[in-house]
């Protein structure tokens, strides 16, 4: 008996709007991604670094101790000193922020990075970073190293 063809009609998906809708949502969690991370960025390039190690404010006022868990438990967080790894390297120092925070330079450079990711993802309409396999794994690499780097500093002080 000869094989015959089936015509099967799509389960009722969406189709091409459900594929818009989708887009949609990845490119906003994108631009919103990259929304914090140029905030973040655009603050470290803010405020200024202190002579006591700390941060201050453009017209000099410090910002005092950040860390919550610090001011509660008397201990590091591991993001500890991140704030002043940004701070530091905004403003040109390498080499002290790397002494804030081991991961600071890594980080800043994963923002300015995604920053720069998006706006040509999104200029060329192409798939959005967050779909990207590629991209959620580098994402999740970055955020791991930076804790993992931050637990063996906390560990070492």
């Amino acid at each position: 008996m000869p094989a015959r063809c089936v015509d099967i009609e799509p389960v009722a998906s969406g189709g091409r709007r459900t594929r818009v809708l989708d887009r949609l949502a990845g490119r906003t969690f994108d631009v919103a991604l990259a929304g914090v991370a140029a905030a973040q960025l655009a603050a470290a390039a803010w405020l200024v670094p202190t002579t006591s190690g700390g941060v201050a404010t453009t017209d000099g006022t410090p910002l005092g101790a950040l860390c919550w868990m610090h001011a509660a438990f008397g201990i590091d967080c591991p993001m500890c000193g991140m704030t002043r790894s940004f701070v530091a390297l905004a403003h040109g120092d390498i080499g002290a922020a790397f002494r804030f925070h081991p991961a600071g330079p890594l980080l800043f450079v994963a923002m300015v990075a995604l920053v720069v990711a998006v706006a040509i993802t999104a200029a060329r309409r192409a798939r959005p970073l967050v779909e990207r396999k590629r991209f959620v794994f580098a994402f999740q690499t970055i955020v791991l190293l930076c804790l993992a780097m931050g637990v063996l500093k906390m560990v070492r002080s």
